[in-house]
């Protein structure tokens, strides 16, 4: 008698058996034997269960509704945003490898079965809640792949200088870069954004790294209304009328509060973490100048600083919905600057989030409200 799955004589009849060889061996052969028919067992039950089930019969596309209400979005402003910066390592100007990991919903709903398993990897929206991640050059591959032409968000490293395997990396993103509507770069460079930033055709959000000491970062090129820029210590040049969503984190404060007074098209306005050193070539305000559109506002302001003193006496925004106000020092005190900051409040105020404040009992900013 032979059996189905290896096509040998079972024991008892094998010839190997009766020639007297090891038994050990035989007991081996027996047990490899019953090993594989469990797994075919195992594979024919679990097909049956699929079959059995409800949801098998459900068409592919309804499954991929369910799977698309079951797979967390996409946020790729909190990802990459200014509460998140990596520490920077300036000798080499990337920091520390972020971790690459899938969606566990995606994993979870490929391995129930083979139908499952078909329908995640042939929907095109299940793959927008990736980042195509150049730390992770197979995943970012598969979501390059698999997301067909819909909108996709993308994660990669500039280098200074030419590598083959920078090019192998950068090849596949710039192919597709006219689908990619979010980008996050790290150790960005002018010689980068030169050659490549342009062919990112449809990009809805930018957010930029620094990395190794640089004299000036230009965005004239762009047309992204959305800029997020982080550790840059230098001047910054932008497409001043465009500009309508900006967040500054690490940056030098002289140079945000230029940046400030031109974007005048500003919606909204977030400033965490500005460093103190000096940046030759900045022109700061010398008089009162108004952001007519601003409507979300935030500044640490170091009343020590007259950089903030400036921005304290010479910002107007008459259309202000929501201020966040943050303040490092304990030892506040009333300031001409304090009061014209804050007399300038309009009537659109809504919301006042207070963040790094300590109250005193002699002087506090609610006294102002």
């Amino acid at each position: 008698m032979s059996c189905p799955y290896c096509l040998q004589t079972t024991p008892g009849t094998s010839s190997a058996f009766t020639r007297g060889k090891d038994v050990d061996a035989e007991i081996e052969h027996v047990e490899d034997l019953i090993s594989r028919l469990s797994a075919e067992r195992l594979r024919l039950c679990k097909k049956r269960n699929e079959m059995r089930s409800p949801i098998y019969s459900l068409p592919p596309e309804n499954l991929a509704l369910i799977f698309k209400f079951a797979c967390p979005p996409l946020d790729f402003s909190h990802k990459y945003g200014i509460d998140v910066v990596a520490p920077s390592i300036f000798l080499t100007g990337v920091g520390p490898l972020e971790k690459v990991v899938y969606p566990r919903i995606i994993g979870v709903l490929s391995a129930v079965s083979t139908l499952w398993n078909s329908t995640v990897s042939s929907t095109p929206s299940l793959w927008t809640s990736f980042v195509a991640n150049d730390m992770d050059v197979h995943l970012m591959k598969t979501v390059l792949a698999r997301s067909g032409n819909l909108p996709i968000s993308a994660s990669i490293t500039a280098g200074t200088t030419p590598s083959s395997y920078q090019s192998l990396v950068v090849a596949p993103i710039l192919q597709e870069a006219a689908r990619i509507h979010m980008l996050h770069v790290r150790n960005t460079s002018n010689i980068w954004l030169k050659e490549y930033l342009s062919r990112f055709a449809n990009l809805e959000l930018l957010c930029l790294q620094g990395g190794m000491e640089q004299d000036e970062l230009d965005l004239v090129g762009s047309s992204c209304t959305r800029l997020v820029l982080k550790r840059f210590n230098c001047c910054i040049t932008l497409s001043w009328s465009k500009i309508q969503v900006l967040h500054l984190t690490h940056v030098v404060v002289d140079v945000c509060l230029e940046i400030l007074e031109k974007c005048m098209n500003l919606i909204e306005f977030k400033l965490k973490n500005p460093t103190s050193s000096r940046v030759e070539g900045v022109q700061l305000p010398t008089s009162s100048f108004t952001l007519p559109h601003l409507e979300v506002f935030e500044w640490l302001v170091d009343v020590e600083n007259p950089v903030d003193c400036l921005m304290l006496r010479f910002t107007h925004m008459p259309v202000l919905n929501t201020l966040i106000w943050s303040e490092p020092q304990t030892d506040l005190i009333p300031s001409d600057a304090f009061s014209t900051f804050f007399e300038r409040l309009p009537p659109t105020l809504t919301a006042v989030q207070i963040q790094y404040c300590v109250v005193h009992s002699d002087f506090t900013i609610f006294s102002y409200f």
